[in-house]
């Protein structure tokens, strides 16, 4: 009878570790369902630092897992950023910035012009301060743009795929915020 509980004690520990991660205190699924009932998987996730300061976790979720940017930015699925803070607060003009400064030093200028209404929508749903256990998730869905929520509640939508991939291009583009948080999103270490 002992051997049976501990068998299963053992069943149900390694069952758990292959559902989560865990980094910087942050667990996160290995797979989830997105709103248009595509099953993501958890493709890499990482720690966005500032000064040697743990600020959020970032996870990527993808259809189709992929360490290729290009690839990522072309598959028509669906997909998920989900941004776990760690950090006591972020305010909201400190967010804002950082967002604007991905934007500029990934997209040309021309490029900016063309999304800068959708832009400015995405940074209205940053009037708050993320503070620690805030989470915020952006999810892509093909067909009906990218849906912004905090802490599970809907903040917008913002529709296009280009959109999408200027914001996805944040974290994971030639200028990323953080070249450690783009590498552990693409799952290369």
């Amino acid at each position: 009878m002992n051997k049976i509980i501990v068998s299963l004690v053992l069943f149900f520990c390694v069952s758990v570790s292959v559902q989560a991660k865990e980094m910087a205190g942050i667990t996160v699924k290995d797979q989830i369902t997105s709103a248009n009932s595509e099953v993501l998987k958890l493709n890499g996730m990482g720690l966005r630092e500032k000064l040697w300061i743990d600020v959020y976790v970032g996870s990527l979720y993808l259809a189709k897992p992929s360490n290729n940017v290009a690839d990522i930015l072309s598959q028509p699925n669906a997909l998920r950023i989900q941004l776990d803070f760690v950090y006591s607060e972020v305010t909201s003009k400190k967010l804002i910035k950082a967002w604007k400064e991905g934007f500029e030093k990934n997209q040309s200028k021309e490029k900016l012009q063309t999304l800068q209404s959708k832009i400015d929508r995405f940074y209205s749903f940053f009037e708050e301060s993320a503070m620690k256990t805030d989470q915020y998730v952006i999810d892509y869905v093909p067909g009906q743009g990218t849906n912004v929520t905090k802490n599970n509640v809907l903040l917008g939508n913002i529709g296009g795929e280009d959109f999408k991939n200027a914001l996805v291009e944040i974290w994971l583009g030639n200028h990323p915020a953080d070249k450690k948080l783009k590498k552990g999103m693409l799952g290369l270490k």
